[in-house]
């Protein structure tokens, strides 16, 4: 495994969501969205993530995007880059971007759709790493892929590509996390992105979280990441249950949906719209999520 400066890949990176103005995305948007998140305490960002409705964009959109967080960033915080696509040939492309326009890390999220044996999966990620000499995350999300990758095949794989050097759990498996702390050991960078925040992984090892909330409150996911990194724990659970009824509503409906309407509510985007077939939401959701950003001054 490749040798990470001691802070990076560490703590609390937002997820960006996409603002959509019409069809059209609006990069005007994500530019100051990208400068929000990172003067209001987001510590990375992950463009092209679950809730950036990735395979609801174009490869141009995708590229667009990265680009546009690149620059915004100005080397504040690391971006990372998840360049899971649809097809061998896409993730190609979009990776060899990432490494062409400056991101920091590359994320690969498991094929979708094919449900591939684990030597296919092992040799898929082992060819797409070649288009790249940066950092790899590999992105488990089953919910989403129906791919996810065994602890012996992740092992392995991390012996042969030494550029893979961490996880996103997006997966509820207790057993899984366990195993890859005490077999891939500290250096291994294990985020854990499961809808609820999941942060008492951090002192047993993991390297922080990759939440959608982050969207919306990125220093207070911050600062959950440190308490927890500190052991901590009173404060940072504490500071979970603050969160939780937004929390809760940013997945009642399918994500990024609630997270989306209540970014809008915000101010932080121009419009809270997804990408068909995602939908707006329910109008009793939309009173409880005015409710509770409300009451968490959010408003």
């Amino acid at each position: 495994m490749i040798k990470l400066g001691q802070n990076f890949l560490r703590g609390a990176y937002t997820p960006l969501i996409t603002p959509f103005n019409g069809w059209a995305v609006d990069y005007d948007a994500y530019a100051r969205f990208v400068d929000w998140q990172i003067r209001n305490g987001a510590q990375g960002l992950v463009v092209g993530g679950t809730s950036g409705e990735p395979m609801s964009l174009t490869i141009t959109e995708r590229q667009n995007l990265l680009r546009i967080a690149v620059s915004s960033a100005r080397r504040r915080v690391p971006v990372v880059a998840q360049t899971g696509g649809a097809s061998l040939a896409d993730t190609w492309s979009l990776t060899e971007h990432a490494e062409q326009v400056g991101a920091d890390a590359i994320m690969l999220m498991m094929p979708p759709f094919v449900k591939p044996p684990q030597r296919g999966l092992k040799s898929f990620l082992s060819f797409v790493s070649r288009a790249t000499t940066k950092p790899i995350l590999l992105y488990q999300i089953p919910s989403r892929t129906v791919s996810t990758i065994e602890i012996d095949t992740l092992e392995d794989l991390c012996e042969e590509v030494p550029s893979i050097v961490g996880l996103k759990q997006s997966s509820d498996d207790e057993g899984f996390d366990t195993e890859v702390i005490s077999r891939l050991g500290g250096e291994f960078r294990l985020f854990m992105g499961l809808p609820r925040i999941e942060l008492e992984r951090i002192p047993e090892g993991a390297s922080g979280l990759i939440v959608a909330l982050a969207n919306l409150v990125p220093g207070k996911i911050a600062e959950i990441c440190s308490s927890a990194d500190e052991r901590e724990l009173t404060k940072a659970i504490a500071l979970r249950m603050e969160l939780e009824e937004l929390n809760d509503l940013a997945f009642r409906d399918t994500s990024p949906i609630g997270v989306k309407y209540m970014a809008w509510k915000m101010g932080l985007i121009t419009s809270g719209e997804c990408r068909l077939p995602l939908m707006p939401p329910e109008p009793e959701h939309v009173e409880a999520m005015d409710d509770a950003l409300e009451a968490a001054g959010l408003l």
